[in-house]
């Protein structure tokens, strides 16, 4: 287990300096590079506790004690970037709020004894000082905090990039996503144990909990991984403009009459099947909105309240049904399914999949054989 935790820690730490030498440079990946940092100073402290490092330095608990602190607002900030929204600086000091805060309520422990102090690391919290529990708690609740505020961030992000892209397989932080929720739970298995063994007097070996920490460290190395693989997420166009697409007003306000709107929304099915500009894999709807020369949350409001769908959905059911045109069109049999997929503006195999399955209820393969018998 030690040596598991001693290779997490290496490896953390040397995620931390490939973040800050990637190129091109992003602020992105600063603040990830940060989370790792702070990630390497928890796994070092918690293997001073297994070679008992806390019994002549216990003064280091000040310092590594509320690491954890900062886990959420580092992942907040770094998922903030990507998505290409403002960063200023009385944000980050608003965020600092609870840190320091916290930091505060903790001083006390600096004028304690050197024999009072050894009583936190080896004695129950129910027999410490009101303020340690104080922080203790503020740690425990602080990252799953940030991890549900990034998630419903990341979701609201989706379903701009259906509103906006018509490929959004380099654009999409769904592993981000996933990865959070795998965090929460782990969280919140930690917290209860962190309280069984600290608030009760149940006589359980403390050894146990770092199963709970292997779990940590692959879900740290996990977002490393990623984040290392990771370009930036807006090179073309950044979502920060997104509040101009007037997305609010899509669902329950008429922006433009309805005859109007069926006007437009005839345009804008002639043109795409006319030109077929679904054939571009890039195609964003800025790009339609140029050639018609309707405004974008025009075209957003057309597409979800007249053809009940998004402008993700639009495009790819139109990519669908021409591949569906080509896989019986002998001109086409000398190409793959998937080189059919992607001369249709699909970027990837698995979308191209899945999407079909989707739209028509069977495989390529499948449909294929079915309209050849």
């Amino acid at each position: 287990m030690v040596i598991i935790f001693g290779i997490g820690t290496f490896q953390a730490f040397v995620i931390a300096l490939l973040l800050l030498t990637k190129k091109p440079k992003q602020t992105a990946n600063k603040f990830l590079a940060g989370f790792f940092f702070v990630i390497t100073l928890y796994l070092l402290h918690i293997l001073s506790y297994k070679y008992d490092v806390w019994m002549k330095y216990p003064d280091i608990l000040f310092i590594v004690a509320l690491i954890p602190l900062f886990y959420g607002p580092l992942l907040y900030f770094y998922v903030r970037s990507l998505l290409g929204k403002v960063i200023t600086r009385r944000m980050l000091l608003l965020h600092a709020i609870p840190i320091v805060s916290t930091y505060l309520i903790f001083i006390p422990f600096i004028f304690q004894s050197q024999e009072l102090k050894l009583i936190y690391y080896s004695d129950k919290y129910i027999k410490l000082p009101f303020y340690v529990s104080v922080q203790v708690f503020i740690r425990h609740l602080s990252a799953p905090i940030y991890f549900i505020w990034i998630i419903k961030m990341l979701r609201k992000n989706r379903v701009f990039l259906k509103n906006t892209y018509s490929s959004i397989d380099n654009l999409n932080l769904r592993w981000m996503q996933n990865l959070l929720k795998g965090a929460i739970t782990l969280w919140i298995i930690d917290t209860i144990w962190v309280y069984i063994i600290n608030y009760t007097y149940l006589d359980i070996p403390y050894f146990y909990s770092w199963y709970i920490k292997c779990g940590f460290v692959v879900f740290i190395l996990i977002i490393g991984y990623y984040g290392i693989k990771q370009g930036n997420v807006f090179t073309s166009y950044s979502p920060k403009g997104s509040e101009n697409n007037k997305s609010k007003d899509l669902n329950n306000n008429k922006l433009i009459p309805d005859k109007l709107a069926k006007q437009h929304a005839d345009a804008l099915i002639n043109y795409i099947q006319n030109e077929k500009v679904f054939l571009n894999n890039e195609l964003r709807i800025q790009d339609i909105s140029i050639k018609l020369n309707i405004p974008v949350h025009i075209i957003s409001y057309v597409i979800n309240d007249k053809l009940d769908q998004n402008f993700y959905d639009l495009i790819n059911n139109f990519r669908i049904e021409e591949i569906k045109s080509r896989l019986i069109n002998p001109k086409f049999e000398n190409l793959t399914i998937v080189a059919i997929a992607y001369d249709c503006g699909f970027n990837s195999k698995a979308t191209f999949n899945r999407l079909f399955k989707k739209y028509t209820g069977t495989t390529p393969t499948q449909y294929k054989n079915r309209s050849h018998h």
